[in-house]
């Protein structure tokens, strides 16, 4: 048969058809569109090129599912750390607020018993809290108890002036006890004021302050010796 003759007057219907059908197959699979693999049996070129196409098609859907599983892990360990994120958050929020609670001993009196290491951010939740208590409970006196607060520098001294400046905006007066002789000289040696926090030298103090503030006093009640404690 003559090379100039056209290619497709030398195939067979049988011959055009599986080309066309590599050639849409193909086209399909370029697009995006994957179908079930291309095969062939017939041994000649035209059949090897055939299944050549069906294994390439074979591969890529195979690729494209590990793909989509590998995605839909990666989409369940994302929403995984996201949750337990936010339940750290939500954790250490529940941890900040328990180390800086904001009680209510005496009607109009406030305490505030810090712990470990006040930094600003701390600080800042404290203020907040002890803010909306003020305005709630109408509190006169705010008492800031350092008993636990590892250390009383320059940082935690402008921290507690800050609290005590927003208190005084609400009408409540500040009272500071528990600080220890090491913390005192701290203070002395950076050349800090603490006279703005009404300083105490203990709990009990403090509380009798805020007790003569509010117009109150301890009394000494006598157990009357007739009332007996057994059943």
């Amino acid at each position: 048969m003559p090379s100039d003759v056209p290619l497709a007057s030398r195939l067979t219907s049988d011959e055009l058809k599986l080309l066309a059908k590599i050639g849409s197959h193909l086209s399909r699979m370029l697009s995006g569109r994957i179908e079930a693999p291309l095969a062939s049996d017939r041994r000649d070129e035209l059949g090897m090129l055939a299944n050549m196409v069906g294994r390439v098609t074979t591969e890529l859907a195979e690729s494209r599912e590990r793909d989509r599983r590998l995605r839909l892990e990666l989409e369940r360990r994302i929403e995984e750390l996201e949750t337990a994120r936010a339940t750290q958050e939500r954790l250490l929020a529940r941890i900040r607020e328990l180390s800086s609670p904001v009680l209510n001993p005496l009607p109009g009196v406030l305490l505030v018993p810090l712990i470990g290491t006040l930094d600003a951010e701390r600080a800042a939740l404290v203020t907040t809290a002890l803010l909306d208590r003020v305005a709630s409970v109408r509190a006169a006196i705010v008492i800031l108890d350092v008993t636990g607060v590892h250390e009383l520098d320059r940082d935690v001294t402008g921290l507690l002036l800050r609290a005590t400046g927003a208190v005084s905006l609400l009408g409540a007066r500040t009272i500071l006890c528990g600080v220890s002789p090491a913390m005192a000289q701290m203070a002395v040696a950076d050349g800090l004021d603490l006279s703005a926090l009404t300083p105490s030298g203990n709990l009990r103090g403090a509380l009798v302050r805020a007790l003569a503030a509010t117009g109150r006093r301890i009394i000494a009640v006598r157990r009357d010796p007739r009332i007996s404690g057994a059943p």
